[in-house]
């Protein structure tokens, strides 16, 4: 190529003319890129970096998206059929080579507009109502060839009682759960904008370019580099390897997203907020994953995400692949084996030979199958556990919660395992992380006691644990001890911490409202909301009313987001405005009582109790067996004049949960001769 054909397509490009720019030849080669032609500004890139950029267009993160493909996607497609979910779904290509799925229950008709993933499942998109993508339920396995049922083994749905997924549910494929520009997108394109409009209710999404290509870590600078012609930020050349991992844990976490604005080089907790082991169902109360977790919060809750191991200390940034192999464990013997300090901790040694009982060549002498054992995501991807936690059979045998031992040797059982734990292990360091397990498991169901957690706070030095057991404390009566222990952790250095301190201190935590942490800004917000709104011309409190506005607004396109803009509203005297959102978040999520819950304690406060009373009726249907449901209901019900449903309703809250206090306190009242006092 000549070098004015250089300088033409450097401008084409959106290049300088600088002269290190002008003589760098762009690049030609082939990578393993599904169309490296639509990633433009990454070939720019790998005009200087070819090496990089061969090893990440080879990588799932280049192909977290691509568009339809004939010779990749045409079996999937050739008159295939499923029932997933109670939902018949066919799938056919027509003679121009279009992708059609039909919904035979609805009768609907969808052409396939792209595709996410390659391997070991791909699923495809097509476009709903709403203007957005939708995923349906059915996926294609790429190594058996079929297509199956991703909902298979759905545990919410075995929790509320239901068979499947039903039409108008938010977790219906064509619903607001399944909405790809909502759930998915922000991780499988580069620089997304969601671009959602609450008054058509419809999405309008750009982005950069597909995939996770090169300035999603690298953004560009807003004027390329004058000396050496490179369109990275340069700050974003020289972050620190917790900046590079707070960048991957974007994705790779189960997170709240507070905005889209995040850019590489930000703190994760300013943007995001971490799931933690809180109710059943998403963690084990060891912090293994449960459901689809990801990796950020059990390697936060591990010893190793504690010493500040990251994400590049064992993957590659540009591939994504390890390192070093871990067959052979030198992945882990890096470290393992040598001791090698990480910010001032030392790796413990590890002996193979005496570490594990298993010969040291088979499958159970890898440390990842012990200390990283594999569950399916989505059915049938298998994703390794980043909790590190050691395989304990007792902990299996009293709560339920998998080891890596019996998930081995399926045909043992956690008996058998047990024994050779404790007669191989003497004295083992499981005992001190038993009792942390047990009080958080007690805790998700609701048993665990103040001295229980308290005691368990006190001894515990991670962080992210202390965040969990605050927040398992914020729903227990407020004691002496418990304002005692957040007050101290409200000092913490780390922002997790300080946020869940603000939930149990409430309206005492408003002196936290000029935090450094977003986090923690947004917590104390929470629990002062009427406290801001009467004191929004401080600089503080209306730069923490901007932020909740944000995310709200952000948010807007989920029940969630609906919930928070009532609430802010309701707080600001917008009364009407408040009553639209709960609306809009009960028609975006019909099938949860929550929405219908906090609709009625807004029309109870505003004096219209018989409608109150309806929305809990059909609060109660919906959730029979929850005891806050019960609970509201028969507060309302005392209040329409209803004594006797009301004393039902309380009784049935305390049977569901025996030490509910403030049930327990409203039937006192209605039935003062079955409590009397000392």
């Amino acid at each position: 190529m000549r070098r004015g054909e250089i300088i033409l397509l450097s401008m084409v490009l959106g290049l300088c003319s600088c002269e290190k720019q002008e003589q760098a030849a762009p690049y030609t080669g082939k990578s393993k890129h599904w169309n490296q032609q639509e990633v433009p500004i990454s070939l720019q890139c790998a005009a200087c970096h070819p090496k990089e950029f061969e090893q990440w267009a080879g990588s799932d993160h280049a192909w977290a998206w691509r568009q339809v493909n004939a010779a990749l996607d045409s079996e999937p497609f050739h008159g295939q059929s499923i029932k997933a979910h109670g939902e018949e779904l066919h799938f056919r290509t027509d003679r121009q080579g279009v992708l059609w799925l039909r919904d035979a229950a609805g009768g609907q008709e969808f052409q396939v507009h792209s595709v996410l993933g390659r391997r070991p499942l791909v699923q495809y998109l097509v476009k709903g109502k709403d203007g957005g993508l939708h995923t349906p339920s059915a996926a294609w396995d790429t190594e058996k060839r079929e297509w199956f049922d991703v909902f298979t083994g759905d545990e919410r749905l075995t929790r509320e009682g239901l068979a499947e997924r039903q039409t108008g549910d938010w977790g219906h494929w064509l619903g607001r759960g399944m909405n790809w520009n909502s759930q998915c997108a922000w991780c499988h394109m580069t620089e997304f904008r969601k671009g959602y409009n609450q008054d058509t209710d419809t999405y309008h999404s750009v982005w950069k370019e597909p995939g996770v290509s090169c300035i999603q870590c690298h953004p560009l600078a807003t004027q390329v580099d004058a000396q050496n012609g490179c369109l990275a930020d340069t700050a974003t050349r020289k972050l620190t390897s917790k900046q590079i991992h707070d960048n991957c844990a974007t994705c790779h976490a189960r997170r709240e997203e507070l905005d889209d604005t995040f850019r590489a080089g930000d703190a994760f907790d300013e943007h995001f907020r971490l799931e933690l082991p809180l109710i059943a169902g998403i963690f084990h109360p060891n912090g293994m994953q449960h459901d689809e977790d990801y990796c950020e919060t059990g390697l936060r809750l591990s010893k190793m995400g504690q010493a500040g191991v990251t994400c590049i200390d064992c993957h590659d940034p540009h591939s994504a692949e390890l390192k070093l192999p871990q067959e052979d464990n030198s992945l882990c013997l890096r470290c393992h084996a040598t001791g090698t300090v990480v910010n001032g901790t030392p790796a413990p040694v590890i002996e193979m030979k005496t570490h594990t009982p298993c010969p040291t060549n088979s499958t159970g002498g890898r440390c990842v199958e012990c200390h990283m054992p594999t569950s399916p995501y989505m059915a049938r991807d298998p994703r390794r556990d980043h909790s590190f936690n050691a395989p304990d059979a007792q902990l299996s045998i009293e709560l339920g919660i998998p080891n890596a031992c019996t998930m081995c040797h399926r045909d043992k059982s956690n008996e058998w395992a047990a024994e050779h734990i404790t007669r191989i292990y003497p004295g083992t360091l499981l005992n001190a992380t038993r009792p942390r397990t047990r009080a958080i498991a007690a805790a998700m169901q609701g048993k665990a006691t103040a001295d229980e957690l308290l005691r368990i706070l006190q001894q515990e030095q991670n962080p992210t644990w202390r965040a969990c057991i605050l927040e398992h404390l914020a729903g227990l009566p407020r004691t002496p001890a418990i304002m005692n222990a957040a007050r101290t952790c409200a000092q913490s250095s780390h922002a997790m911490e300080r946020a869940a301190a603000a939930q149990l201190l409430g309206a005492e935590s408003s002196t936290m409202i000029g935090d450094k942490s977003r986090l923690v800004r947004r917590a104390v917000a929470w629990q002062n909301t009427g406290w801001l709104y009467q004191h929004q011309q401080q600089p503080d409190v209306h730069k923490v009313l901007e932020e909740q506005l944000a995310t709200a607004m952000h948010q807007a396109d989920q029940p969630t987001g609906a919930m928070q803009l009532a609430m802010l509203m309701r707080a600001a005297g917008h009364h009407a405005e408040a009553e639209k959102q709960y609306k809009r978040a009960i028609q975006l999520d019909s099938g949860s009582p929550v929405a219908y819950m906090d609709y009625a304690v807004f029309l109870a406060g505003m004096n219209r109790p018989a409608e109150a009373l309806a929305q809990m009726l059909t609060c109660a249907g919906k959730a029979p067996q929850n005891a806050l449901v019960q609970y509201r209901l028969g507060l309302i019900l005392a209040e329409c004049g209803y004594v006797p449903e009301a004393i039902r309703a309380l009784q049935k809250a305390l049977r569901l949960q025996p030490e509910y206090r403030d049930a327990q306190q409203a039937l006192k009242q209605l039935l003062p001769s079955q409590f009397p006092t000392n």
